[in-house]
């Protein structure tokens, strides 16, 4: 497998088909017939926490879990061209990667149906129930086209469960609030917001803005001064988008008290959650994550133009004590 050769994990972008259930996002472009690896996802009917429980940040698996685990494993015994690459079954979904080592006779999804379909048979006579809906109709899938996205991609399945645990103990740092009405926010913008909505209340806010050219030394002399204010319990803000901007991102999550009001320049798709250890700072209460954009499916361009109104919005929100 190629690497990327931007030296990132990025997803080959996809569409979204509008239908009902669970969005089917794919690549009008692929042939999913092609060898390769797709990591697959799949949820169940209206979300019922039907495969397992939390416990100590990981799932135990139900009866029914057992067998939606057992049915993805055998994949490979109706399709010997597909590997089940890596799995983990969750309360209310699963996530899984599917590696095609020849080409197939007809797209990869047929399979994904038939292993659908195979357990709701298998539910329905076990539970007596003929009418028993297990999942949301269709499914999402990625695209892997190099190494880094697939280690991702397991790091990511591998985690699944302690996220998952984390949200459920602590929902209500995981939930978008829409039209955000609070002094602090630039009026004429319909705010949302994910995570700690209280750190709007802090007494201290300070403004992040470092340049792309800013030197090393510079940074590094901003970071002393970050730390001071993050001591005194004041609040980091920014989009945080520049080199320079993400390692002073860095300092305030590595202390223990640290706190960052984060612009999201893309909005909020459905069932967002802050990504990578923005997760965690979430779950700890030291996040709120603010944006007056509509997510539109894809992703949007970072012109000059909405860096440069993000950073006026920073502003305002700083009271205009901007450190640069």
């Amino acid at each position: 497998m190629p690497q990327c050769s931007n030296g990132s994990a990025a997803i080959i972008p996809q569409r979204i088909n509008s239908g009902g259930g669970m969005p089917n996002k794919r690549m009008y472009a692929h042939d999913y017939t092609r060898v390769g690896f797709y990591m697959i996802t799949i949820v169940t009917a209206a979300r019922r926490a039907l495969f397992g429980i939390c416990r100590d940040d990981r799932v135990d698996l139900s009866p029914v879990g057992e067998i939606v685990q057992r049915r993805w494993l055998e994949i490979p015994l109706h399709r010997p061209s597909i590997e089940t690459n890596t799995l983990v079954v969750m309360p209310d979904h699963l996530h899984g990667i599917v590696y095609v080592k020849e080409q197939l006779p007809k797209p990869v999804g047929d399979t994904i149906r038939g292993f659908k379909s195979g357990v709701t048979s298998e539910l329905r006579k076990l539970m007596h129930d003929p009418t028993l809906d297990v999942w949301e109709e269709g499914y999402h899938d990625r695209v892997i086209m190099c190494s880094e996205t697939l280690h991702a991609e397991r790091r990511y399945i591998h985690d699944n469960p302690r996220r998952y645990c984390v949200r459920k103990s602590h929902p209500e740092l995981f939930v978008r609030v829409n039209r955000l009405d609070n002094a602090r926010l630039p009026p004429g913008e319909n705010w949302s917001g994910v995570g700690n909505l209280y750190l709007l209340e802090k007494p201290e806010f300070m403004q992040v803005q470092v340049s792309r050219r800013a030197t090393g030394a510079e940074v590094a002399a901003l970071g002393t001064a970050v730390l001071d204010q993050v001591h005194r319990g004041t609040v980091m803000v920014s989009p945080f988008i520049s080199p320079g901007e993400k390692q002073i991102s860095k300092l305030v999550m590595g202390q223990e008290y640290g706190s960052l009001i984060l612009i999201n320049p893309s909005g909020f798709p459905p069932l967002y959650k802050p990504p990578g250890v923005y997760f965690d700072l979430c779950a700890q209460g030291r996040l709120l994550v603010l944006s007056p954009f509509v997510h539109t499916g894809h992703q949007e361009p970072l012109t000059r133009e909405r860096c440069l109104q993000m950073n006026r919005w920073v502003e305002e929100i700083c009271g205009n004590n901007a450190a640069a």
